[in-house]
């Protein structure tokens, strides 16, 4: 395991063309948006985004047209329910960027198929849908069986039970997979706490594993309560310690997600020219992802910061009205 810079694991490991897949859950979940921010900041571009589900992470590469192929099941941002993610729009409708759309479970059953080594996965879901009836990427002649798959799947004949026809959908073993994480031991152990989405398949699925994360703690620490830990030691090729490095999204116990900033986005996603100056303030001018967070400045984030028994915060605002405050009894308080 290397530990490296943010700077440096993003020079190091992405170049245009690049397949990388982030984890991270539903769009305002432990997003790596540090890397991400990164990965705009050193200008790559043309690459190869396989995705569960996208979120902030995507919205920043889309914003800057860095995407060219995109396989996905859903595409968004904004709070917790998504708004549209209109850079995504704006790509699609300027075909800068192709989507191969597959159904939510359908990326699902691919990357586990690819943490088992094994060539496809059986899966109902789909059928009845139109998602079989497009293949952009064959449309476009990008099927190699290398980067992708020959096809974008294949029906066979249940060899068990006489059901008939199941459809099986290729296994998917991105080049470089990134997640963001809590913590991770000295020596390469990665806990995550709360939703776990499909980050431990990617681990297991891609080829290299780079994990960003709030601390780095002794790997002794993370023996206590193993059930917790995620992904071993052994799997992880690079380690970035980052604070704050999925802001504006959340990571339980640590920090809540920014309903401004993700508010916010929705706003200025919606006029290029706002987008674009939204860009060079806070990605191109700033020297760092630490400038970044001064910027924002430590009263913002302090109401950010998450309840330790709760794992979230209490002070964030996440409407018009503030959350109600909870009263505990006091043994529970901290």
């Amino acid at each position: 395991m290397r530990k490296l810079s943010l700077e440096d694991a993003v020079a190091s490991y992405i170049q245009d063309g690049t397949q990388i897949m982030f984890g991270g859950f539903t769009g305002f979940v432990r997003e790596p948006m540090a890397f991400a921010w990164e990965i705009v900041r050193q200008g790559y571009k043309n690459l190869i985004n396989p995705m569960v589900n996208s979120g902030f992470s995507t919205w920043l590469l889309h914003a800057t047209n860095a995407i060219r192929v995109k396989e996905d099941s859903w595409v968004g941002c904004g709070e917790i329910f998504a708004k549209l993610d209109l850079n995504a729009d704006r790509c699609l409708k300027t075909k800068s960027m192709l989507v191969e759309d597959y159904a939510h479970g359908q990326m699902q059953m691919r990357l586990l198929a690819g943490a088992l080594g094994v060539p496809f996965m059986p899966y109902w879901g789909g059928m009845g849908s139109e998602i079989f009836k497009y293949d952009i990427l064959g449309e476009n002649n990008l099927r190699d069986g290398k980067l992708f798959p020959k096809k974008k799947y294949a029906m066979i004949e249940d060899p068990f039970y006489d059901q008939g026809k199941v459809p099986v959908v290729p296994a998917l073993q991105p080049e470089v997979g990134v997640i963001h994480a809590q913590k991770v031991g000295d020596e390469g152990t990665v806990r995550v706490e709360g939703l776990t989405g499909y980050d431990k398949e990617l681990a297991f699925a891609c080829k290299t594993l780079i994990v960003t994360c709030e601390e780095v703690v002794p790997e002794i620490s993370l023996r206590e309560q193993p059930q917790m830990n995620l992904v071993p030691f052994s799997k992880v090729d690079v380690l970035v310690e980052i604070p704050w490095g999925a802001y504006p999204t959340q990571v339980p116990y640590y920090y809540d997600y920014d309903p401004v900033a993700m508010r916010e986005a929705d706003r200025i996603q919606r006029d290029e020219e706002m987008m674009n100056k939204w860009l060079e303030e806070w990605v191109y001018t700033p020297k760092d992802w630490k400038d970044v967070m001064d910027k924002i400045g430590g009263y913002r984030l302090s109401s950010l910061t998450a309840n330790r028994f709760l794992g979230y915060s209490l002070k964030n605002k996440r409407g018009e009205v503030l959350p109600p405050e909870i009263y505990m009894p006091l043994q529970w308080r901290r």
